[in-house]
């Protein structure tokens, strides 16, 4: 092994790349490295695995996905002591590295850093395989109902052209419309070709006789757990006890690729402006899966939220590498539904940058281009550009910590009608990238101020009742038209805006520091500010509008039609009529409350 060689590959995989140039050096010549071959199962006790090249699975199922160049595995056995004598398989022939527990736990007490990167690792995978085995994939969505079948009797040769002509690499065997067996291009070349058989013999002789089979509604992830236990590849899929295709390794890896963890990695591991912007297709692949898995909203949202954080990441990383180092520390931050992490697709852009130096001279160059490099391949990558101009490209939001503080200060002092709609996105905000240590000293500092501006509270729950939800006074909706010729509800401007208005007055008036407005809902009914039965029925009435939304717009994409958050109640079955109309009740009522709290004479 090359220690040099090593060095380089880590340079480029967080979190080693972190690490001091001593330490990777260090850690190159401890590591054990392993060459795979396809089909092999590998066992590594109490050692972290990273990837070097090839295509492994893990036989546990917290991996569901597949492990690729700059993945790790093994992390979580040793930080939940966990003893399962888990296996990798190889899929594709490769390279892996392995660092024993004891080096690495060495590297977790010396490197905060380091140990947050897999703590966070663990968190985040354990999060989503909690969720995906209600919503997985099912093994009929993988399954394309094509059978190609062929009789015992046919000969070897029948069944290769029979392959080739269709394209297929298996072939069910049947007699009388029964499964009797199958066959695949591999048993051809390990039992025909390697033992040279003469290809005129029946199928029989060389088949899979009754193969394992799999019901169309079971989880893809059996399937994967089912062909991984058995070391097999094909496997027939059955509906009503009648077999219908057959799904392959291969179709579970193209889903797996459409899995979110498997999309977060692939954005980090793009190093060049065309990478990240050719990730605007898996990403769009994603939302139509997460869609046609009929994913909760809320989920969808966290995932979107993390994905175009990883995509931020990945610009502002790529930006330091062609400007250079940053002249100062700065933390870069999103606004709106990104920050309270209830992004939907379509949500454009809104950032901004806080800087530990005033933005001039050298400073000010540097983010100018930083800025325009990041918004600009955020952009391309399929997130776009704010109509608004809420962007960290806009000078006024590249703001020194002195001077993100003034203009705060600034509008809860004079909240005239600018001030108060600028309250409505900068209050909402949270980090992407950088450092954390400047956005705490900002976030702190509001928080500081906001709780004894009565004048500022007052205004802003002005603001936020100056539109209502759209329900007459005998509870009938009230439509109206979106500019397009089109009539209906608009799910966020009358609905899901108007409960992330009446949480931020809340939230801003009691010290809560939580910006999604989920969190804010369960503090402040913590804090008592909201009784259980009000947190409940705005809860309720959130995630009501909110898979609408997801629904709609869902929709649009699987027809490539424009994104839109206009609902034609007509379509809406009775009960999904009566909960929506009860939802709009909800904001109604709260908004009185809200007005009784903050609106009187000041």
């Amino acid at each position: 092994m090359h220690v040099t060689e090593v060095v380089q590959f880590l340079q480029h995989i967080p979190p080693f790349s972190q690490l001091p140039a001593f330490e990777q050096q260090q850690v190159a010549a401890k590591l054990t490295v392993y060459y795979a071959s396809h089909d092999e199962q590998i066992g590594f006790a109490n050692n972290l695995v990273l990837v070097r090249t090839g295509l492994f699975f893990s036989d546990d199922q917290q991996q569901l996905h597949p492990l690729q160049s700059g993945d790790f595995w093994g992390y979580a056995q040793i930080l939940t002591a966990d003893d399962l004598k888990a296996r990798l398989r190889c899929q594709e022939d490769g390279l892996i590295y392995a660092l024993a527990d004891a080096h690495f736990q060495e590297l977790r007490r010396q490197y905060k850093n380091f140990d947050l990167f897999f703590q966070r690792l663990l968190s985040r995978s354990l999060h989503l395989h909690q969720t995906s085995q209600t919503t997985a994939l099912r093994v009929a969505d993988l399954c394309s109902g094509r059978k190609v079948a062929i009789m015992p009797s046919a000969s070897i040769q029948d069944a290769a052209q029979l392959m080739t002509l269709e394209r297929v690499s298996s072939l069910l065997v049947e007699q009388d419309d029964e499964l009797v067996g199958i066959i695949t291009d591999r048993d051809l070349r390990c039992r025909v070709l390697a033992k040279g058989l003469d290809p005129q013999l029946p199928l029989s002789e060389v088949m899979t006789p009754r193969p394992y089979r799999i019901s169309h509604d079971h989880f893809a992830f059996e399937a994967m757990q089912l062909m991984s236990q058995h070391n097999i590849h094909h496997l027939p899929v059955e509906m009503h006890n009648k077999v219908i295709g057959t799904i392959s390794t291969s179709d579970l890896i193209r889903s797996s690729q459409e899995h979110p963890l498997f999309v977060i990695s692939h954005i980090h591991r793009q190093h060049n402006r065309d990478g990240l912007a050719a990730c605007q297709e898996p990403i769009r692949q994603l939302i139509a899966q997460l869609y046609k898995q009929h994913m909760a909203v809320a989920e969808v949202s966290r995932i979107l939220s993390g994905i175009y954080d990883a995509l931020a990441q990945s610009w502002i990383r790529l930006a330091e590498q062609e400007l250079g180092p940053a002249p100062c520390i700065y933390t870069w931050v999103c606004f709106g539904s990104q920050a309270r992490q209830d992004m939907l697709p379509g949500a454009d852009q809104d950032n901004a940058l806080l800087l530990e130096k005033e933005p001039v001279d050298e400073v000010g160059e540097y983010f100018s281009q930083f800025a325009a490099i990041v918004c600009e391949g955020l952009a391309s990558s399929g997130q776009t550009l704010c109509p608004g101009n809420v962007m960290a490209t806009n000078p006024q939001l590249r703001l020194s910590l002195k001077g993100w503080s003034q203009r705060f200060a600034g509008m809860l002092n004079t909240p005239d009608p600018q001030a108060l709609l600028d309250s409505s996105i900068y209050f909402d905000c949270r980090l992407v990238a950088g450092s954390q240590g400047l956005f705490n000293a900002l976030q702190q500092d509001i928080l500081a101020r906001t709780p004894n501006q009565a004048l500022f509270l007052y205004h802003l729950a002005k603001n936020a009742l100056s539109h209502q939800p759209p329900l007459g006074f005998f509870k009938h909706f009230l439509l109206e038209h979106d500019g397009q010729h089109r009539r209906g509800l608009d799910l966020k401007k009358r609905g899901s805006s108007l409960i992330n208005d009446l949480m931020r007055v809340h939230a801003l008036a009691h010290g809560v520091t939580a910006v999604s407005t989920r969190e804010r809902l369960e503090m402040l009914k913590q804090q008592q500010v909201l009784s259980p039965s009000q947190a409940q029925d705005l809860l309720a009435a959130y995630e009501i509008l909110a898979e609408l939304r997801w629904q709609i717009q869902g929709e649009a994409l699987t027809q490539q039609a424009t994104v839109s958050n206009l609902l034609d109640p007509a379509g809406l079955d009775l009960m999904r009529r009566h909960q929506l109309k009860d939802a709009f009740a909800v904001i109604g009522q709260e908004q009185k409350v809200l007005q009784l709290r903050y609106c009187r004479e000041v």
